[in-house]
């Protein structure tokens, strides 16, 4: 395996992580499907706030890498 090969695997990781984290929130955002799960619908949504910026952190990074 190459570095690239294993940066490319990395890439790929944050891109899916933002990618359900983005999914989710609209789900809180837009439905009501899940919300009588979670009673902290804001804490909920700061944390999938979080894990998108740290996602596009990541990305960026790995694109400057790549």
């Amino acid at each position: 395996m190459t570095s690239e090969s294993l940066l490319n695997a990395a890439f790929l990781h944050f891109k899916a992580v933002r990618a359900r984290a983005e999914a989710n929130l609209e789900v809180y955002l837009t439905g009501y499907a899940g919300v009588g799960e979670h009673p902290d619908i804001v804490n909920e949504i700061i944390e999938l706030t979080k894990q998108i910026v740290e996602a596009d952190e990541a990305i960026k990074f790995l694109e400057s890498k790549i």
